[in-house]
């Protein structure tokens, strides 16, 4: 008999002659031997020897159109070549939807309706409990549009004709019912949404736009590979390191072993400028020589706060060669000078009497810069072009997330082969977080505010779920990456983090960021060092220029601060090399996961930074792209599109990165409707 239940949740109990069977199509449908219309149409595109195949599958699973949907979001067009893995696809579904029909059947039913499952000795799930769960695991909604555009008397006329067409051992049980987030999509899905605010999209600034842009759109495959240790960033069963038990002893350990490795890249850096000196002498920090010797070590300010200074500058050599002694550093005599606290240098030049101070004559701040690759990543053969959109997603005073919701439908329009995300998502900076009253649009104040957590599962994740959906319903091939950030306000640890996924995990349902994962995904740690087709990427959601230039940055001749300062990131393979540490969070155990992956500048370097405005750069060959912050603590901020051109034809040019990538850099700006 029939209880209170959809039909589309009712699950059916068969006899146990019929458990492992594979499942059927319904009486009427196996005598007319009809495809449905989206199948129908896909035969054209298959060769008549694989519809037969195709029809099998059909009988076998009774796959709905969802189902089908979804296999293609992530495996692109169903072709003759892939019907195998369309199949195992379907498999894998359906016995994750039978332990989730099992489970609710164990935990729900109850007087007739369990003994009947008990006489049969068994049950399968419906193929609608494999349509919904594939629906439900892909942020699909739970019903198909003709269950959802059929009158309730049609749906339950239909269920009883299939009932009476079935087998008369065969008994119906109430489905497990469904989960809170089905509910809430339809409750949303039947709820008019208010007017939004159009925005439209101009461009601020541009790097090379003489470069031409054809063939954006046409979202060519590409391959991304994460460089570096992963053990930096993971703990034990690939889950979140421990960080909180690191004592000092231990953190000095780890300064001092990068700067003993570092020494003999800055003997050779000295070597390479002056190879006028035959017999190079290495001293020894704090020992007196009269000779002319190179001493190697860290630049630190005298005074314990402070900005550096030519005045107050000291060289600190290493527990290994120098046992951590200091020296006044007088640079008075050095034609350049650029500096600040934490730099790993060489000095040339003649200690005091008492050793005490050295006097420099050259100043190395770092090591040598090899020349930029050309051609830079060869393997590009075709255009590409990448979406860079970094949080914070809504002003300071509110938590409105219309602009990512915008960026998201900017990147369906312009279908980019990669999309990058960088956080925070949730900004612990907000004022409404910090103050705990997070309330969303559309509600009131009396409404009592919601968790952090909810934040994250009721706006935040179905908002990402939705538009990286239909993201890749018109684009297949477009990666999403996302980037953590040190102000998420439910991540916690130190740099380097790791992927989001993974800080999140002891704060939100396990299955929270499951959809994402399923729609391809990639959570990245922060900073991270990626590889797309050959081009080599270093992205961090933290600013890696400001700390630089606040610490008290000595420069000789003073111009040009900026493109000095990123100068220097790259002259000591690091992205945030000051000490004491700017921003603080870092994990100095794990700490080389902020120096270039090999020790080898890469390509472009991606961060948003509060010094200066949101823009490209060209530094000795590499690119920097700072896209802004999407939103300001009061206004609309600026996101950054890159195209790279492919290499050019022999004598067109040396396929320089300068010559062959273009930076845009875009604003959504509000329109009066």
């Amino acid at each position: 008999r029939f209880l209170p239940y959809p039909p589309s949740s009712r699950a059916r109990i068969l006899p146990l002659s019929a458990v492992g069977t594979p499942l059927t199509m319904s009486a009427s449908a196996a005598a007319n031997s009809v495809l449905p219309s989206f199948l129908q149409s896909r035969l054209g595109d298959l060769p008549s020897s694989c519809h037969p195949q195709l029809v099998e599958v059909y009988k076998k699973f009774t796959f709905s159109h969802e189902a089908f949907e979804a296999f293609e979001v992530n495996n692109g067009t169903l072709i003759a070549e892939n019907i195998p893995v369309f199949q195992a696809f379907l498999e894998k579904e359906l016995l994750a939807a039978s332990k989730a029909a099992a489970g609710g059947a164990a935990s729900g039913s109850s007087g007739r309706a369990g003994g009947a499952a008990r006489r049969s000795g068994g049950s399968k799930p419906h193929a609608s409990s494999l349509n919904a769960a594939l629906g439900a695991a892909l942020g699909l909604p739970g019903r198909s549009a003709a269950t959802a555009a059929a009158p309730p008397a049609a749906a339950s006329a239909s269920a009883a004709a299939d009932d009476a067409a079935a087998s008369p051992e065969k008994l119906t049980t109430p489905g497990p019912k469904r989960p809170r987030q089905e509910e809430e999509d339809q409750l949303e899905a039947s709820t008019p949404e208010p007017p939004r605010k159009q925005l439209q999209v101009s461009l601020k600034a541009s790097v090379n736009d003489g470069i031409a842009i054809k063939g954006v759109g046409s979202a060519a495959p590409v391959q991304i590979e994460v460089l570096g240790d992963s053990t930096l960033w993971t703990g034990p069963r690939d889950g979140a390191f421990a960080w909180m038990d690191e004592s000092l002893e231990d953190r000095a350990a780890d300064r001092d072993r990068r700067l003993a490795e570092a020494e003999a890249g800055l003997i050779e850096a000295v070597r390479a400028r002056h190879p006028e000196i035959e017999d190079l002498v290495v001293g020894t920090v704090g020992v007196p020589s009269q000779a002319e010797v190179v001493l190697c070590g860290r630049i630190l300010c005298e005074g314990l706060e402070g900005r550096l200074n030519e005045r107050s500058m000291l060289l600190e050599g290493s527990k290994t060669a120098a046992r951590g002694a200091r020296v006044q550093l007088n640079v008075s005599g050095c034609p350049q000078v650029a500096a600040f606290p934490g730099q790993l240098v060489a000095v040339l030049g003649r200690s005091g009497t008492t050793g005490t101070t050295f006097h420099a004559r050259d100043f190395i701040a770092g090591l040598d810069l090899p020349p930029a690759p050309a051609p830079v990543a060869p393997s590009c053969t075709s255009l590409l072009h990448a979406l860079v959109v970094s949080g914070p997603f809504c002003t300071r005073d509110a938590l409105d997330y219309s602009p990512l919701r915008q960026a998201l439908e900017h990147a369906v329009q312009s279908r980019p082969q990669v999309v990058l995300i960088i956080g925070p998502f949730v900004d612990a900076n907000n004022r409404m977080i910090v103050n705990g009253e997070a309330i969303l649009p559309g509600m009131s104040e009396e409404d009592e505010p919601l968790g952090f957590e909810d934040v994250y599962n009721e706006h935040v994740l179905p908002m990402l779920r939705k538009g990286i959906l239909e993201l890749k319903r018109v684009s297949p091939n477009s990666e999403v990456l996302i980037v953590p950030s040190l102000d998420e306000a439910l991540s916690f640890h130190p740099m380097p983090q790791p992927p989001l996924h993974v800080g999140l995990a002891g704060c939100l349902p396990a299955d929270s960021l499951e959809p994402l994962r399923r729609l391809g995904v990639q959570f990245l740690p922060n900073p991270a060092h990626i590889s797309v087709n050959g081009l080599k990427i270093s992205i961090t959601s933290a600013d890696a220029l400001s700390p630089v230039l606040r610490s008290g940055l000595v420069l000789r001749p003073e111009e040009r601060k900026i493109e000095q300062a990123l100068r220097l990131l790259l002259q000591q393979r690091s992205l945030f090399p000051v000490l004491p540490r700017d921003p603080p969070q870092v994990s100095e155990a794990r700490a080389s996961a902020l120096d270039f992956p090999d020790g080898a500048p890469p390509d472009v370097c991606i961060f948003p930074s509060a010094s200066g405005s949101a823009s490209g750069a060209f530094v000795d060959g590499r690119l920097f792209i700072n896209p802004g912050p999407l939103c300001r603590p009061a206004a609309m901020g600026t996101f950054a599109e890159l195209y790279l051109a492919p290499p050019a034809s022999a004598g067109a040019g040396q396929g320089l990165l300068s010559e062959r990538a273009r930076v845009d850099i875009k604003s959504f700006a509000e329109a009066a409707r």
